[in-house]
């Protein structure tokens, strides 16, 4: 998903913000943000254009995407900002925390799943014209992983490993992370 928005967008780098305390959802599977902060380091290792953030991680609070955001522009406030989100993700963005502050702040871009239909992009005519803005689609492109079925998947043994980078399967499998094989 990053690698294919750095080329449709001519992004100069991508940014990954592991969030240090998710107001949504909590921290699942007893992983740790050093564990969470080693498989994106994983992740990203060999990408000259991918960079890790840790200004949510070393924040108190909960990580509110327009805190985490205002952190990123005060340290490069010469920079076009854009926020990279699945498809599911979208449809809780009115929710977010100062949500019309935050939509009007960068420009956003989603991915699709394979099972976007009518109602997805009823949803996102809806959204613009709610906030006068505009989101743009990953084109050609659509997935059907998510961090919850790679989660469920570890945890049952269903075999999911494709769709892990090796070096983040074996970490994940060395430190039995997300519960693996109690499903």
């Amino acid at each position: 998903m990053a690698e294919v928005a750095l080329e449709q967008f001519a992004l100069d780098q991508v940014i990954w913000v592991p969030a240090g305390h998710p107001p949504h959802k909590p921290l699942l599977g007893g992983v740790t943000s050093e564990e969470r902060l080693e498989m994106v380091r994983l992740t990203i290792a060999g990408n000259s254009k991918f960079s890790l953030s840790l200004v949510d991680i070393n924040r108190s609070g909960p990580s509110y995407a327009i805190d985490t955001l205002g952190l990123l522009k005060a340290e490069n406030p010469d920079a076009q900002w854009f926020w990279l989100i699945g498809q599911d993700s979208l449809v809780d963005l009115p929710t977010w925390f100062h949500a019309n502050e935050l939509i009007a702040s960068c420009e956003w871009i989603i991915a699709p799943r394979l099972d976007y239909r009518n109602e997805f992009f009823n949803l996102l005519m809806k959204l613009e014209a709610r906030f006068g803005r505009r989101f743009w689609l990953l084109k050609d492109f659509s997935m059907d992983i998510s961090s919850t079925k790679i989660r469920e998947g570890l945890k049952n043994g269903l075999g999911i490993e494709s769709w892990l980078l090796p070096s983040v399967n074996q970490f994940i499998q060395k430190k039995k992370l997300y519960h693996i094989g109690e499903g």
